[in-house]
């Protein structure tokens, strides 16, 4: 519970919380839910430990909030509709680059020096032999390390590109509204949270 701690201080400070550590404060909240279960089972037996379960508040609303809107260390593409469609849209965009792209290739063959368009820095290209650099309408993104292999972006690409960074700057807002908002919401349980680690602790002690 040590990482806890510093996780409660980071939200109490209205600092942002990883993804990480929001799956680490939902880790947390399962253990206490579990710790809570097995506790009320000993109050049947009159074991006076079991009363300690009333101590413990297992936040099953921010738990599961967390785990809808987190998942594997990032934040899931359905924790809302309008990242969803964000992700979706992008995949598109990222689709119709690399369908242009071959397009290109499949239009000027003899100019190509493959048979398939690769991605530099983010962008779809085409390998266009150094000779034939003037033939192929487009931006230079890259060469071989002969020089012989010019990447270019065809000119009909860069417009997906473009539309493609606007999306990932709307992804990358969204993504930090989702955050602050699960932050925000384990700031406003910090007492009960820091309540359920105070008895975590006097347990583990007993």
């Amino acid at each position: 519970v040590e990482e806890m701690k510093e996780i409660l201080m980071t939200a109490e400070k209205g600092d942002c919380l990883t993804s990480y550590q929001l799956e680490r404060v939902e880790k947390i909240l399962a253990s206490v839910r579990r710790l809570k279960d097995y506790l009320e089972r000993g109050k049947a037996y009159e074991n006076p430990l079991g009363f300690y379960e009333e101590n413990l508040d297992a936040l099953d609303e921010l738990r599961e909030e967390i785990s809808s809107q987190i998942r594997s260390g990032t934040v899931d593409d359905y924790a809302s509709k309008e990242l969803q469609q964000l992700r979706n849209q992008m995949a598109k965009t990222e689709e119709q680059m690399r369908q242009k792209a071959e397009q290109v290739m499949r239009s000027q063959k003899e100019c190509m020096a493959d048979h398939y368009c690769t991605l530099r820095n983010g962008r779809s290209c085409v390998p266009v032999k150094k000779e034939c650099r003037m033939k192929v309408a487009g931006s230079l993104i890259d060469k071989s390390s002969t020089g012989n292999t010019l990447f270019v972006e065809p000119s009909g690409v860069g417009k997906y590109f473009e539309e493609l960074q606007c999306l990932k700057i709307s992804e990358e807002n969204e993504i930090y509204r989702i955050l602050y908002t699960l932050t925000a919401m384990v700031a406003e349980s910090e007492e009960a949270m820091k309540e359920n680690i105070r008895m975590i602790e006097k347990l583990d002690f007993i």
